[in-house]
């Protein structure tokens, strides 16, 4: 193994491992009976952390290290930091305080934990065809909850944004430049996630057909 894969190898069992601690996280929490809407003070700087470490994909597909397209990567960790610093880390808002934030984070940690285990099994060379149906198969389900939790925590962040205008620039100013979170935040609950969620599923759907109906021709060949 040279040094390329060590790394990628590394790079993807502390992802995995990140995220699986954030999930067990959750789960102790919510198995001890505690409010959903207090969970995310514990994992707060381990999602971050976690959440933020997957930009160096964008890095790794945009200088070769990787064979994935850098703008379904790009788009793919970017819609996440939007959510995470521009509903859940901006201020105090209602986001974190309700199911919708715990759908969503169960949803990121399965998807994660499964993307990373399946990246990490192909580098060791092991062919696990149990996890290789989860990688293709689980987001069928996974991205829906998903995506409908980053909406919910979006849209709960309103009231703060609306109050207390983060990240928005105000005329007059020098530059004489105006900029609202506020705005933004609906052009893209009602503009950007309609259309790129259904890009990314269908984007998603073919490479399980792609992947799949490459298996079943390589079974054929084995069994002829």
């Amino acid at each position: 193994m040279g040094i390329k894969d060590m790394y990628l190898l590394a790079y993807n069992a502390g992802m995995c491992v990140g995220w699986g601690t954030i999930l067990v996280k959750v789960i102790g929490h919510l198995a001890e009976g505690r409010d959903p809407a207090s969970v995310y003070p514990g994992i707060a700087r381990l999602l971050c952390v976690a959440q933020t470490g997957a930009v160096a994909e964008i890095l790794h597909a945009a200088f070769g290290v990787v064979r994935s397209p850098v703008g379904t990567t790009f788009l793919q960790v970017l819609s996440r930091l939007i959510v995470l610093y521009g509903a859940v880390r901006i201020g105090d808002t209602d986001s974190t305080k309700s199911l919708v934030f715990v759908q969503m984070l169960v949803a990121w940690c399965l998807s994660e934990i499964i993307r990373y285990s399946f990246y990490g099994a192909n580098l060791l060379r092991v062919n696990l065809a149990s996890l290789t149906w989860l990688r293709y198969s689980a987001f069928m389900v996974l991205y829906p909850v998903g995506i409908t939790g980053e909406i919910g925590c979006l849209y709960k962040a309103l009231p703060y944004i609306k109050k207390h205008k983060p990240w928005t620039v105000e005329l007059p100013n020098k530059l004489n430049f105006t900029f609202s979170w506020y705005n933004t935040v609906w052009f893209i609950l009602l503009g950007i996630y309609p259309y790129g969620s259904y890009v990314m599923y269908s984007y998603m759907l073919a490479q399980r057909r792609k992947t799949f109906a490459k298996s079943a021709s390589e079974r054929s060949k084995k069994s002829a």
